[in-house]
């Protein structure tokens, strides 16, 4: 499991980041408020993640602290 990515933004979109960490680029979907917050293309930034695995989807969320992340999965695990 991917729980934290450190590298340089190679690119940012709506709703997601691409960050390169030694060499391997990551896509990693963020909150408006996150993506506000974090550098601007080549610089560097530091995201808790929290990998989530479907049949058809492999995709990452990332989170500035770990607090927000712990929140995420909580809402994750209410039912319905």
């Amino acid at each position: 499991m991917i729980s934290l990515l450190e590298g340089k933004i190679e690119l940012r979109g709506e709703k997601f980041l691409i960050i390169n960490v030694a060499g391997v680029g990551y896509k990693v979907f963020a909150g408006a408020e996150t993506l506000q917050k974090v550098p601007e293309k080549g610089g560097n930034v530091k995201l808790w993640t929290h990998q989530h695995v479907r049949e058809d989807a492999l995709e990452l969320y990332g989170f500035l602290h770990f607090a927000e992340l712990e929140f995420f999965e909580a809402l994750l695990s209410v039912p319905g």
